[in-house]
């Protein structure tokens, strides 16, 4: 097995085709298949079936592919730290849509004062996405809601805690949070999202029925909804973002209130890197300040 066989299956993977992976790595489509021909006898498994047309690849084919495209991206680091090209030089992160808006502006701009001259490239995404890209190695870190269940080979480390409330138009009588719940249209969040699930999750415990009108995968877009009469929603109070009640009339959504945890996940071994040192260091502050 050499870098060479493994970057041909690689290609394939990515682009389900063996011709536009040939193309991909400058070879013949007749040299990536003896490749693949040369793998599947030293591994003594086949990695394609090819009673389709095109090949598919196996179940083990798949994983072997996967397990590649990751050990490739680890050999690049090891050549650019070997040149003394510092990896750290660019970095990657994701970030949830709900924070791209207070947060990340303020994460850009103290990353560029602490490594001036790095570049930065980020993407956004739900969490579960982002974890995925980071198991991956597509990512080098991300910022995201606490998953709801562990994510093996990751660390997690917290950074922000929000609380969660319900909200409604500024002049809505609200005597609780279930009886505004019960009694007005309710808008809410995405479904798909982790927050999603776990406000569900809440209301399901506590047997609250809400008259859902609308799905909405935009915070800031449910706060402005709100506010214009269309019903009442559950959002966090989002961090560095304004107070909800400058607007909104909130009560805390659960006894004891329910929260939205922000976490840091980053691969194993990892705690020590700058950037995601400097991340935590960058909240820590302005969570102090505050």
């Amino acid at each position: 097995m050499n870098l060479q066989q493994l970057k041909s299956l690689v290609a394939i993977y990515e682009n389900n085709s063996f011709s536009a992976a040939a193309d991909k790595v400058s070879l013949s489509h007749s040299a990536i298949s003896l490749q693949i021909r040369t793998l599947e006898e030293e591994f003594g498994q086949q990695l394609f079936d090819r009673s389709t047309r095109p090949a598919t690849l196996t179940p083990t084919g798949k994983a072997t592919a996967l397990a590649a495209q990751k050990a490739l991206k680890m050999v690049n680091t090891v050549k650019l730290i070997g040149k003394g090209q510092q990896h750290r030089d660019q970095i990657s992160f994701g970030i949830v849509p709900t924070e791209a808006q207070y947060l990340l502006p303020v994460v850009l701009r103290e990353l560029q004062k602490r490594q001036p001259g790095i570049r930065i490239k980020v993407k956004s995404g739900l969490s579960g996405n982002l974890a995925l890209q980071v198991l991956n190695l597509d990512l080098d870190f991300a910022i995201l809601t606490a998953p709801i269940t562990a994510l093996p080979e990751l660390q997690v480390q917290e950074l922000v805690i929000e609380p969660l409330y319900v909200i409604a138009p500024k002049n809505t009588r609200a005597d609780s949070d279930e009886t505004l719940l019960r009694d007005h249209p309710f808008i809410a969040f995405e479904a798909m999202t982790w927050m999603g699930h776990q406000v569900s999750a809440r209301l399901q415990s506590r047997g609250i029925r809400v008259n859902e009108i609308m799905e909405v995968d935009r915070l800031d877009a449910i706060e402005k909804m709100v506010r214009e009469g269309f019903g009442v929603s559950i959002v966090p109070q989002r961090f560095l973002a304004p107070p909800l009640e400058r607007h909104l009339n909130i009560v805390p959504f659960c006894t004891p209130q329910e929260t939205r945890r922000l976490v840091l996940i980053h691969r194993a071994g990892e705690e020590a890197d700058l950037p995601i040192a400097n991340i935590r260091q960058i909240i820590e502050t302005q969570a102090a300040a505050t």
